[in-house]
């Protein structure tokens, strides 16, 4: 039994809720917040359930549209689809494909055992988020906006939330940032990729309950203080991370990460 206070816990659980709609990487977080706070290293099942929290956020949050893809989903089984449902339809095979997509990448990560876990690692990928995040400050002067979703926006989105799987890439910002470079709109580009990481996490949990099986190391009451403020503080956050996207101000973050990222670099050297 791996044994973390409920204080730690607690932490743990608003890195976690500040950090996986924010665009500077959940995971990367909680390593270097396990390093800078000396917290023995946990089981990845911890980190899936911390994901689990943030994943009812999205949930609750897109509750309504979610609602509609199931229903257009079922009127399509049944062949009895209206011209409505053709959006949502569409949305949905966009979602297979860019998942199908991250799942390849990350299948290629896992076989030749690409990863970032120590802290320098980590530190440095930041940096290279914090790159791409400030791009999209002139994102609008050279990329063209559509109003479709087709093939390349699925496919250069699931290309970047492939990467997200790396500690230090964050999911959300790699993956909106490549939504907008398809020509997404920035409303949707922030939409598809909450969408997006609904199948992304629970693909996440299904792999490491196969892999480390049902049990369960770390103390009841931590996990679920965790549990309980991810889920909390992620509401918050995610409706922030929608405004500053809608805003343009996606970039702002980049600047967050350069100084986090600088400090993790030579924190660890």
């Amino acid at each position: 039994m791996v044994k973390i206070s409920l204080w730690e816990g607690l932490l743990l659980g608003a890195v976690q809720g500040v950090t996986e709609f924010l665009p500077v990487s959940s995971s990367g977080h909680l390593i270097l917040a396990r390093s800078f706070f000396k917290i023995e290293q946990l089981p990845l099942m911890f980190d899936v359930l911390l994901h689990v929290a943030t994943l009812l956020v999205v949930l609750f949050h897109y509750r309504v549209l979610i609602g509609k893809l199931i229903i257009s989903f079922f009127r399509f089984l049944r062949r009895k689809n209206s011209a409505q449902d053709k959006q949502n339809l569409n949305l949905i095979s966009a979602v297979l494909v860019a998942t199908t997509v991250t799942v390849m990448m990350a299948l290629i990560f896992r076989k030749f055992n690409i990863e970032a876990t120590s802290p320098l690692t980590v530190s440095i990928l930041m940096l290279i988020t914090a790159v791409f995040l400030f791009s999209t400050k002139f994102i609008s002067n050279f990329i063209k906006q559509t109003e479709k979703l087709g093939p390349k926006q699925a496919l250069m989105t699931g290309i970047g939330q492939g990467f997200g799987v790396l500690a230090g890439i964050s999911r959300s910002g790699i993956t909106i940032t490549s939504a907008l470079y398809s020509g997404m709109k920035r409303k949707e580009a922030g939409d598809f990729a909450f969408i997006l990481s609904i199948p992304a996490i629970l693909g996440a949990l299904v792999l490491t309950l196969f892999e480390e099986g049902a049990g369960y190391s770390v103390a009841l009451i931590p996990t679920i203080g965790a549990f309980i403020t991810a889920f909390v503080i992620g509401l918050f956050s995610l409706r922030l991370l929608l405004w500053m996207i809608k805003n343009a101000h996606l970039w702002y973050f980049s600047l967050y990460l350069v100084f986090i990222g600088t400090f993790g670099l030579f924190s660890s050297m």
